[in-house]
């Protein structure tokens, strides 16, 4: 009986113990893990053990590791860990977080910007992430204690900055232009500012904050200047001189050295009249290298008033004139019948459209070269002009006067104006006045006159 019940005892100990016997199921590690984008992910497992009740590891399992881990895009994920045996079936769980710790990158192009002290920071710059790319449009800009400061996030908040220093600087003098050079003046004539024009490199335009002085005394004939002052906000100064001549009103006897031959082309025109009647007060004689423009009485009064009459062809048409020898010397021809018809005289002066030296007629190469020679074989004789009035470039009177006066040199002064512009009419007088003051001899061309021909380019 002893016996019976002693297996008996052990039999209900040995279940109690088989009872106690437990599944022990645990992660090695953290049961959240973190790896970096693109790192790749360590697995570092799980313990399995059964125990009793001691807690002595009686034997592990087997365990199956699962996991839907994508390095490449930022999110959690699992790790899944099984046991699935005869007498147990349990999962656990890892988590697994992809993340984002890397800091983008700025890049400038300058590092340090220069500028002028009101000019905007203009820099190129671009942000790259290793995550989100191109981020370069998330970048702040921000102006601290002359620093230019860029700063951007990325999706995952990692926060990058650059700065650059700014320095302001401006070495460079303000430019002065001046509208026109030297002024002429009559002794008594207000002196008129012909205008100028100031720029800064930082400044722009700073044509307001020039000072003018000068020391003009228009009642006393000399040699005066007018000078412009201006300063940027940097402190550097520009000056610019204007010379200003006063000269006597009454004229000096006239010198055989100096000769001014005005001459007037495209004419005759509305203005032509007006024209006459200056040249008739002050009793100069002058040259008109007509058209077919203006009326027949211009020309005859042209004529009457004593002076010459030169050929300027009829239609003054580039294309037509130039298109072959005939073609000029029959356009010539008709403008010559007009002025016999007027005044019984056949001239012999000619201008070419656009003088000798034109390149419009480049279209037909050698035509000037011809024409220029056949003219003199036929008896004409042909005249350039060596003083430019500009008057097909303005219509200021001031600076058509200047252009010529400040041409004029000793000898023989070809002067180059035309009658079709109002302004270039009204610089008349004051040329003569300049000129008589200054001792010049006023003539009108004739076949024999001294010619002023150009380098020919055709």
């Amino acid at each position: 009986m002893k016996i019976k019940y002693i297996l008996i005892f052990i039999g209900v100990i040995v279940i109690f113990y088989l009872s106690t016997i437990h599944l022990d199921f645990i992660l090695i590690g953290d049961n959240v893990d973190q790896i970096s984008i693109g790192e790749q992910y360590i697995e570092k497992g799980a313990d399995v053990c059964y125990r009793d009740i001691f807690n002595v590891c009686l034997f592990k399992s087997d365990i199956k590791i699962e996991n839907n881990i994508d390095n490449t895009k930022i999110g959690n994920y699992e790790v899944k860990y099984t046991i699935d045996s005869t007498f147990f079936k349990k999962q656990i769980k890892r988590i697994i977080e992809v993340v984002d710790l890397e800091c983008p990158v700025i890049e400038a192009d300058k590092e340090i910007i220069k500028i002028c002290p009101n000019e905007e920071v203009d820099i190129n710059y671009s942000a790259y992430d290793n995550y989100d790319k191109d981020i370069t449009s998330k970048v702040k800009k921000s102006i601290v204690e002359n620093k230019l400061i860029l700063e951007v996030f990325d999706s995952s908040n990692n926060y990058s900055s650059l700065e650059i220093p700014i320095e302001y600087v401006d070495n460079e003098k303000p430019t002065i232009t001046l509208t026109d050079g030297a002024i002429y003046l009559l002794k008594g004539e207000k002196y008129k500012e012909p205008g100028y024009k100031a720029v800064d490199n930082c400044l722009g335009n700073i044509t307001n904050k020039v000072k003018i002085t000068n020391n003009i005394d228009i009642n006393k004939s000399g040699t005066y200047t007018v000078t412009y002052t201006v300063s940027d906000d940097m402190g550097n100064v520009a000056k610019a001189t204007r010379k200003v001549y006063v000269y006597e009103n009454s004229p000096v006897v006239p010198s055989k050295d100096k000769v001014i031959y005005l001459t007037f082309d495209d004419g005759p025109s509305k203005y032509t009249f007006e024209l006459l009647d200056i040249l008739k007060k002050y009793d100069v004689k002058a040259t008109f290298f007509v058209t077919s423009n203006g009326s027949d009485e211009a020309i005859k009064r042209i004529y009457e008033d004593g002076h010459s009459i030169g050929l300027h062809t009829y239609s003054h048409n580039y294309k037509e004139v130039y298109k072959s020898a005939s073609a000029y010397f029959a356009d010539l021809a008709k403008i010559n019948n007009r002025v016999k018809k007027l005044t019984g005289l056949e001239s012999k002066l000619i201008r070419f459209p656009g003088g000798s030296s034109n390149t419009v007629s480049n279209f037909n190469p050698g035509i000037m070269s011809y024409l220029s020679k056949q003219v003199l074989v036929k008896g004409y004789q042909y005249f350039d002009w060596n003083v430019s009035s500009g008057d097909t470039e303005t219509s200021d009177t001031n600076k058509i006067v200047n252009n010529v006066i400040k041409s004029l040199k000793k000898g023989n002064n070809i002067v180059l104006q035309h009658d079709t512009n109002h302004a270039s009419v009204k610089a008349v007088s004051k040329i003569i006045e300049y000129g008589k003051a200054n001792g010049y001899t006023f003539k009108s061309l004739n076949i024999n006159s001294p010619t002023a021909h150009h380098v020919i380019s055709n």
